[in-house]
């Protein structure tokens, strides 16, 4: 007997508005509340290297108005916790903790944004701290070859600081922050999500930081085939990343894409990680998943393998891609299997996990109804006749190799 998950659609939240900007309010009797807010504040190259990162330590870290800590610990007394996050259109606040408390807790947040440290002692401080971390993180092939991807596939449009060199990042034009700071943060708020059985007035604060946002982001035409393999001193093995073209997360079929790319490399049973880890040995883990920005999007394989058979696992990748592009499900079985398993992914467990998944669907520039409307699309496949046809890549863009030497691509790059 076949079993077949059904999809529950989570809760659609209801919007305000702050001026231009939606506020996006989940009905919430939970004694955790959720808020996040989000700024357009892309990491572009009118930039510094390292600027944007900076800033966000700083932010993490320092108030013009708290010592060291004393913001948050003023937060832990009420039951919350924050944190900063980013992408590379878009920078991150989100805070959850106790519902009695959260009119006091956003208050204090406006405080962490409104007052930060951008010069003085605490911003070299930081600096070097930044230095420091990422001087550690270059020592290991995985970052490397992570970061040599990235410049690549969004080198023309954003600056990629693992990319830089560390005295480039050493003589960071740190006044530049406030700058940065006044232009984006002050006036690029573009989403609220809350998730609470009220809206506190002190949210409405957030509606002086509503401006007009400009920039200027170049996008690349076309991009160049790239096979890079970088040696790396004492490598036992090889950090290998593989990137596609790929669709936009607002396709009108991207449920499927997301279907289809989950059965190359998205769980445990899936084709790369049967063909590479499980056939050949190569590895213990390979994965397939999508990179996308306002630049463009893309599919990143990415493993890590034994140094010597590099070469073959190079040629094994780009079989299962090719077999993959023209038949995604051989069986009905295997549909059937992704499709339960896509959608078990595809439920948040509470309400606060939603409210922060769509917290990034907002910032990326649609709605929750989009999201919901993909796995739909997924929840109704019972059969391979269901699954329409879609156009999937077959030629890589990007290959990048660390801990290996050059011939590693002499197959397929010339």
């Amino acid at each position: 007997m076949r079993f077949y998950v059904q999809y529950v659609a989570p809760q659609i939240p209801a919007i305000q508005r702050m001026g231009e900007v939606p506020v996006y309010w989940f009905r919430s009797k939970e004694p955790l509340s959720y808020v996040g807010i989000s700024w357009s504040a892309p990491s572009l190259r009118t930039y510094p290297a390292g600027l944007r990162r900076l800033l966000l330590r700083l932010l993490t870290e320092e108030n013009a108005h708290y010592p060291v800590g004393q913001l948050a610990e003023r937060l832990h007394r009420l039951g919350w916790d924050m944190g900063w996050g980013s992408n590379r259109d878009s920078i991150f606040l989100t805070a959850e903790g106790l519902t009695e408390n959260l009119s006091s807790a956003l208050g204090l947040l406006y405080e962490a944004v409104a007052y930060p440290t951008l010069s003085g002692p605490a911003v070299s401080h930081h600096l070097n701290r930044l230095i420091e971390a990422e001087t550690r993180s270059r020592a290991n092939p995985t970052y490397q070859a992570d970061a040599t991807l990235q410049h690549y596939l969004w080198g023309q449009s954003y600056r990629i600081t693992a990319y830089e060199s560390i005295e480039t990042l050493r003589r960071i034009d740190t006044t530049l922050l406030t700058s940065y700071y006044e232009h984006f943060i002050r006036k690029g708020l573009n989403g609220v999500v809350i998730a609470a059985p009220y809206l506190p007035e002190s949210l409405y604060k957030w509606s002086a930081w509503i401006g007009s946002v400009a920039y200027t982001m170049p996008l690349s035409l076309q991009m160049p085939e790239v096979c890079e393999a970088l040696p790396f001193p004492n490598a036992k093995q090889v950090s290998l990343r593989i990137a596609y073209p790929w669709v936009r997360p607002i396709h009108d079929l991207y449920g499927y894409y997301r279907m289809a790319l989950m059965r190359l490399g998205g769980y445990f049973g899936a084709q790369l990680m049967r063909s590479v880890r499980e056939e050949a040995g190569l590895t213990y883990g390979i994965h397939a998943y999508p990179d996308n920005c306002v630049a463009g999007s893309y599919i990143v394989i990415s493993t890590e393998v034994a140094k010597e058979r590099a070469s073959e696992a190079v040629s094994r990748i780009h079989t299962e891609v090719e077999r993959w592009s023209k038949n995604p499900f051989p069986t009905e079985d295997i549909l059937i299997e992704v499709r339960n398993y896509l959608l078990l992914h595809s439920m948040p467990e509470t309400l606060n996990e939603w409210a922060d998944r769509v917290l990034r669907i907002v910032a990326a520039g649609f709605g929750p109804e989009k999201v919901i409307q993909h796995a739909q699309q997924v929840n109704a496949i019972s059969n391979l006749s269901d699954f329409p046809f879609i156009d999937l890549p077959t030629h890589p863009v990007v290959q990048v190799a660390v801990g290996a030497e050059a011939s590693i691509f002499a197959a397929e790059c010339v």
